[in-house]
């Protein structure tokens, strides 16, 4: 196989020479910076150049020189000089600016690439560390250029303009309606507008309230009757736990009587009606439980290539790891967290991360409905997300202090609470109903 040299010297002295013919001027967004360049010259060059259109002097060879010679950058005065009043009186720039600067950046960011993979290999021969630590150190190196070569970086407000008229006249056309993914709870993607791409939604509840039940009814809801894509994360349960939870919450039969196996026809045939419902739909599912977060980033980009998301559900976010931080359980749940926004962004759709809560909201003797302070490790969770969701039932979290009458009206119900949202109204609680033996949450 033969392997090209990963430089154009003539796309280098191309974007050079455009700036010679045609200048620029301060503030111009060149796209590439004096690293990006291959040829050591053109790197003195360019840096000349930059310091030139910061001081609004029009740039020509003569600028050029000078400043290349009051700075200390020239190693050859007389060829260097001439070198560049031929690159000014030879060059043939047909291409926009915008061209060359891609080309040059493109084969920079594939050099730097290449320097990290050539240490990598370094790394594993010379490195005692254990396996998953070693390969660990090699993925967020190469994470770390995937995010540079992902980042837009500053931009015009022009730039935005189409994207803003578009999402303007959809706001106008939709009336405050759902514009991003349906849940298909009416008043959650009443409150919420739907989730949008980019969004961290953080769902916590004390164990046992039903924080998987309604991911996977949301995950349902979108794989099932929406046909689009929806990847689970799954640190606790397996994916045969996970999929009798989803073919009996669609079949709306109580699992604890699959596990007899005494079914009557009619059961069986509801019982296969959902299996093939649910082994249709667009749903992945990694069970892998002791998973990293730089695993799961790595997963979602693998599967990525082939298969666009819709939505990311990662159960739960307290036992997922960050094997390269050692401050702390409070640092490595922050690193999660910022990850998994990033993850949102980079994958463009939500994320929604199940949470457990820490066991403050027993102690209070009163109103025990969850508040954010009482996420565990709250402060990076909550800066972080977007949404954040509580399930509250009166059974489960404590006995109310309310009368008889009205815990018998709570019966059935699971309020859920809305403590942020930061693209919308917060602080507000609506009910859902909730049949756990069917492991079913639906609309009033």
């Amino acid at each position: 196989m033969s392997i090209g040299p990963l430089y154009e010297n003539e796309s280098e002295k191309s974007f050079l020479a455009h700036l010679l013919l045609k200048g620029a001027t301060g503030g111009t967004e060149f796209g590439v910076v004096p690293e990006d360049f291959f040829n050591d010259l053109h790197k003195r060059i360019f840096s000349s150049i930059l310091e030139i259109t910061d001081s609004n002097i029009p740039i020509d060879p003569l600028s050029v020189t000078n400043n290349l010679r009051e700075k200390g950058r020239f190693k050859d005065d007389i060829k260097e000089s001439e070198y560049i009043i031929n690159l000014y009186s030879n060059a043939i720039v047909v291409q926009p600016l915008t061209y060359y600067s891609r080309r040059i950046k493109k084969l920079s960011d594939r050099r730097k690439y290449i320097r990290t993979l050539q240490d990598a290999i370094e790394t594993v021969y010379t490195d005692p560390d254990e396996n998953e630590n070693l390969f660990t150190k090699v993925e967020v190196d190469l994470s770390k250029i995937s995010r540079t070569v992902q980042s837009r970086g500053l931009k015009s407000v022009k730039d935005d303009k189409g994207e803003l008229v578009d999402y303007v006249k959809l706001m106008v056309e939709t009336k405050g309606l759902t514009t991003g993914l349906k849940t298909h709870f009416k008043e959650l993607d009443e409150v919420t507008t739907g989730l949008k791409q980019h969004e961290l939604m953080i769902l916590a509840a004390r164990p046992g309230i039903g924080k998987t039940t309604l991911a996977l009814n949301i995950a349902a809801n979108v794989a099932i009757r929406d046909k689009k894509t929806v990847a689970i994360f799954s640190l606790e349960m397996s994916r045969m736990e996970l999929l009798i939870k989803l073919i009996c919450s669609e079949a709306r039969f109580n699992s604890k009587s699959l596990k007899t196996g005494l079914l009557s026809k009619e059961n069986q045939m509801s019982l296969l009606k959902s299996i093939i419902s649910v082994t249709s739909s667009p749903l992945y599912i990694d069970d892998s439980g002791a998973l990293t977060i730089w695993e799961f980033k790595n997963r979602v980009r693998q599967l990525q290539t082939t298969t666009p998301l819709s939505l990311i559900i990662v159960d739960y976010l307290q036992i997922m790891d960050d094997p390269t931080v050692r401050d702390g359980r409070q640092a490595v749940v922050s690193s999660i967290s910022r990850n998994l926004k990033q993850m949102a962004r980079e994958a463009n759709c939500p994320v929604i991360a199940l949470s457990q809560m820490s066991r403050e909201v027993e102690k209070r003797s009163k109103d025990q409905k969850p508040q954010l302070s009482d996420l565990r490790e709250s402060g990076a969770i909550e800066q972080d997300a977007d949404i954040v969701a509580f399930i509250h039932r009166e059974s489960k979290d404590g006995k109310s202090k309310n009368d008889e009458e009205e815990n018998n009206d709570r019966k059935g119900k699971a309020e859920i609470i809305i403590a942020k949202n930061r693209s919308g109204v917060s602080q507000v609680s609506f009910d859902l109903l909730f049949t756990p033996e069917y492991g079913k949450f639906t609309n009033l």
